[in-house]
């Protein structure tokens, strides 16, 4: 067979830095750039709003930690160094912070969603963890010296593939596929939690907002939430394969570089394709909307509008999640309509009183034809319709302020 004879050298070894090179400058180029417009839409108050997630804040570090990672792959080595070993160390250390960062993505949906935690409260305990599991998977085996140089690339460096194949399953490879697995499993518990919501609101009949509960009213933004764990788990299951089975068959045939360029591949494009998945985040793309719809607004308002912007008129934005309104208010109009508004506000307070007042005639008032006043509660007038209506738009409400607080914890 073919695949089992020694690799020949050809024309794309030598070659071979110029694509670690070109995959290099490329993740650090779009990281970056993503993360300069996020750290605008974060600072500008219109968009800051929509960037309010849990999830989206796991979603910058590892952005940060894929550009770190991309930019640890540029400098070249030619051979065992003390550089050569921390840039396998740190490269390591930030690849696993990814990981982590994307299993908590996933298991905060299921915490929040499933098991209704608070997802703002257990924000810090996914950072501790994170960084402290990273410490130690990687501290101990740069200790031990098993970070150097090793088949032209700062890896694990033992020659003994036995050796090297203990440190890499037992401190990377082992760890990054249980949280890949992980991810898979809570993807799939909250679309099945997803369906049992929709199943019960079907059969209970509701249309009413109070009856969509959170997860099924934010479904599109959940399952679109949930693609970056399963793009890591793609990534992250086969590269960890990959390098399992580089590690045990360190033979340089035809079909151990093949694998070897495959590997280079899924390692490479890992800070491109994030990138490029983040750059739809429903949470992006609302603030960017919102900065664009702010911009539109201030053009529509100049010297060609007729407005004078130096007069007494000022333009004052409101802005919520789901609408941008716009209006203009003479100062001098204002206060006069405020204290016409406080007069008549008073006037019907006064006559809401008189009409309160129910004459009621007792026995002994009917005899000397004296009425006695009664005050009744104004709420009281009311009818059933209306205290109704009046309690369904209370309960909706709610359920709108506390399915707007789960979304900003997912």
């Amino acid at each position: 067979m073919s695949n089992h004879k020694l690799h020949v050298p050809n024309s794309l070894d030598a070659h071979m830095e110029d694509v670690v090179l070109t995959f290099g400058i490329a993740g650090v180029v779009l990281p970056a750039s993503l993360l300069l417009a996020i750290a605008y839409a974060a600072w500008n108050p219109i968009s800051r709003l929509h960037l309010n997630r849990v999830s989206f804040r796991l979603l910058v570090c590892s952005l940060i930690a894929n550009l770190i990672f991309a930019a640890t792959s540029i400098p070249t080595f030619s051979g065992p160094s003390a550089g050569c070993s921390f840039m396998a160390f740190f490269g390591l250390s930030v690849l696993m912070f990814t990981a982590c960062m994307f299993f908590c993505t996933a298991l905060n949906l299921q915490l929040v969603l499933v098991h209704h935690l608070n997802g703002n409260s257990m924000e810090k305990f996914y950072y501790i963890g994170s960084v402290t599991l990273v410490a130690i998977l990687n501290i101990t085996p740069y200790a031990a010296g098993q970070f150097g140089y090793y088949n032209s690339t700062c890896w694990f460096s033992d020659p003994r593939p036995d050796v090297q194949f203990h440190w890499l399953f037992w401190s990377q490879s082992i760890w990054i596929l249980l949280m890949s697995t992980g991810e898979v499993v809570s993807f799939f518990i909250i679309l099945g939690y997803m369906y049992r919501m929709h199943r019960r609101k079907v059969l209970s009949n509701h249309s009413t907002l109070s009856s969509r509960p959170p997860i099924v009213m934010y479904r599109t933004t959940i399952l679109r939430i949930g693609l970056y764990p399963l793009l890591s788990c793609c990534l992250n299951f086969s590269g960890s394969i990959l390098d399992i089975w580089l590690t045990k068959n360190p033979v340089p045939t035809e079909l151990e570089w093949r694998l070897s360029f495959v590997d280079l591949c899924v390692f490479g494009l890992r800070p491109i394709l994030y990138t490029l998945l983040a750059t739809s985040d429903p949470g992006f793309l609302c603030a960017m909307h919102a900065l664009r719809t702010r911009s539109k607004s201030t053009h529509s308002i100049g010297p060609t509008s007729g407005i004078d912007s130096t007069g007494p008129t000022s333009s004052v934005t409101y802005t919520s999640s789901h609408r941008m309104k716009r209006f203009s208010m003479n100062t001098s109009t204002l206060v006069h309509v405020e204290l016409e508004q406080g007069k008549h506000s008073s006037t019907a307070m006064a006559a809401g009183e008189d009409k309160s007042r129910v004459v009621s005639y007792s026995d002994s008032d009917a005899a000397r034809g004296t009425p006695s006043f009664v005050e009744q509660d104004p709420e009281s007038m009311l009818s059933e319709t209306e205290r109704g209506a009046a309690k369904e738009l209370n309960a909706e409400a709610k359920t709108s302020s506390g399915a707007e607080d789960i979304a900003r914890q997912i």
